[in-house]
């Protein structure tokens, strides 16, 4: 599987712990939200049972509260509070005529614990000093203490102590949620009952909404961190870019100096540094190369003319001709590495002066297979050539002709006596193709990438060993760039190996 691209992996990473965090945070608000909600209504619910605590004593001032609250809550008051009171025996002396079915009180758990004395004054006190206990007579005969204790005719109201701790819960039916709080002392238990139809409506608003902006938040993180990462990755592909221009052809090439990052500005200058120190020892290899090459034609041309002056002055059949002919072979053979080398040299320094003709292919081919004959003369091998008339190309005679005589010579060598040898010229659109093949053992896969490299011999099991220095194809490949064009390899097998060569056809035949 291809990994992902980093600018697009750290937009990804940004937005996944962005979405982690928000929801993280989401859902810490979600709970203060909704505790806080809950001791809002807890509140209302303890406020409701601590501003009327003289009304528990008939069933008239029941009434009179459930009518108090329908004067606060409005027509809404039927589905907003339910009430319920509970004596101390716990026979509920009072209920909302409204209690939902679905929620029976004898299931609900209404029960308080007891409240510690030094905490009894925690909750809810009397206010004697608003509202002092009258005991003495109302001027009716009977007590403060009596049935006439309230809001109306039996004189000012009494206030009760709710002793206990109170207890608040939360009870759902299929239709609404009601929230629950009990209230009470010894002697008597209020229930009230608010429906969290509108509180449960807000929060639901806040968590569609924390929904709603959730996936925008997190497109706008990764949009984020892909601008973020993009002008991170800036000076990274600005390093990629230039080191894929820095060939032999392009170490001048530099990688532009970057402010944005101090880490990345360093890397660039070291890069940089590294690029100097390559073209300088490349540029002194290449003039190395250069300068032997050419010292050296000089006595290897004066050496050749003594050894052929020597060799018609030797006595024919004698071991001195024999010893000057030999040197003379290895002259050759020296003059034509030195030449190579040359050429090489001029090709890594962009220097490969070509001069350029047009030039009949199919001319220069047919003058190359005769000379291939004589050659392969002791080995009996067997040419097939077909070439198209008339292929035209805009050439360096002599470049082309060493390049493609390399190709045809190589076949020679590394052919099997009594071989094969295709040779193919023809045109294809605006290309020409040049295809060479012989009947010869193949190349070995392991060795298939390194055949254009400088000096690489072909390592073939249970083959003589062939004389060359390995740099017939690494100057065929250059020769036939330098034409832009392309030379690679086509086809190896076992009994089969086969080259090919591409050059631009000619716009116009001579």
């Amino acid at each position: 599987m291809k990994p992902l691209p980093s600018r697009l992996r750290i937009a990804l990473l940004s937005a996944g712990i962005s979405g982690v965090v928000l929801a993280a945070f989401g859902g810490v608000m979600w709970v203060l939200i909704y505790n806080m909600r809950m001791e809002a209504v807890d509140r209302e619910i303890r406020t409701l049972g601590s501003r009327h605590p003289g009304l528990f004593a008939g069933r008239g001032n029941y009434e009179r509260l459930a009518s108090t609250f329908e004067f606060t809550f409005g027509e809404d008051f039927t589905n907003h509070v339910i009430l319920l009171l509970r004596d101390a025996t716990g026979r509920t002396s009072y209920a909302s005529p409204h209690w939902p079915k679905a929620l029976d009180p004898g299931k609900l758990d209404l029960r308080l614990e007891d409240n510690p004395p030094s905490s009894a004054s925690s909750f809810t006190k009397p206010n004697l000093a608003a509202s002092p206990t009258r005991t003495e007579s109302n001027g009716s005969g009977r007590s403060g203490m009596g049935r006439g204790f309230g809001m109306g005719r039996g004189g000012p109201p009494q206030d009760v102590a709710f002793t206990k701790p109170p207890k608040f819960f939360t009870a759902k039916t299929t239709a609404s949620a009601w929230r629950f709080g009990v209230l009470g002392n010894d002697d008597v238990t209020l229930v009230i009952g608010l429906n969290q139809q509108e509180v449960e409506h807000e929060l639901n608003q806040v968590r569609v909404a924390f929904l709603l902006t959730l996936p925008v938040a997190l497109f706008l993180v990764g949009l984020g961190g892909w601008v973020v990462a993009g002008r991170a990755l800036r000076p990274l592909k600005a390093i990629a870019d230039t080191a894929e221009r820095v060939t032999a052809r392009g170490l001048d090439q530099r990688i532009p100096e970057s402010g944005e990052s101090p880490e990345a500005s360093r890397v660039i200058q070291v890069l940089n540094r590294m690029i100097d120190r390559l073209e300088a020892s490349f540029r002194q290899a290449t003039r190395f190369s250069a300068d032997a090459s050419h010292e050296l034609k000089t006595p290897l041309t004066v050496m050749q003319g003594e050894l052929e002056n020597a060799l018609q002055a030797a006595t024919p059949g004698s071991a001195e001709q024999q010893l000057f002919s030999n040197l003379l072979e290895e002259i050759q053979r020296l003059k034509n590495i030195t030449r190579s080398l040359l050429l090489l040299a001029q090709a890594d320094a962009g220097q490969l002066k070509l001069a350029v003709e047009t030039v009949n292919l199919s001319a220069e081919m047919e003058s190359m297979i005769e000379d291939a004959r004589v050659l392969a003369t002791d080995s009996r091998q067997q040419f097939d050539v077909k070439f198209e008339p008339q292929v035209w190309v805009e050439a360096d005679r002599a470049l082309l002709h060493t390049a493609l005589f390399n190709l045809i010579h190589n076949a020679i060598k590394y052919n099997t006596p009594d071989g094969k040898i295709s040779i193919r010229l023809n045109t294809a659109g605006d290309k020409t193709v040049f295809t060479i093949g012989n009947s010869g053992p193949g190349i070995p896969a392991a060795d298939q990438p390194g055949i254009f490299e400088r000096f690489y011999r072909v390592g073939r099991v249970n083959t003589p060993k062939v004389e060359g220095l390995g740099l017939g194809l690494s100057l065929a490949r250059e020769i036939v760039r330098a034409h832009g064009g392309e030379l690679s390899l086509k086809e190896s097998r076992v009994d089969w190996t086969s080259f090919e060569v591409l050059l631009p056809r000619a716009s116009r035949n001579g």
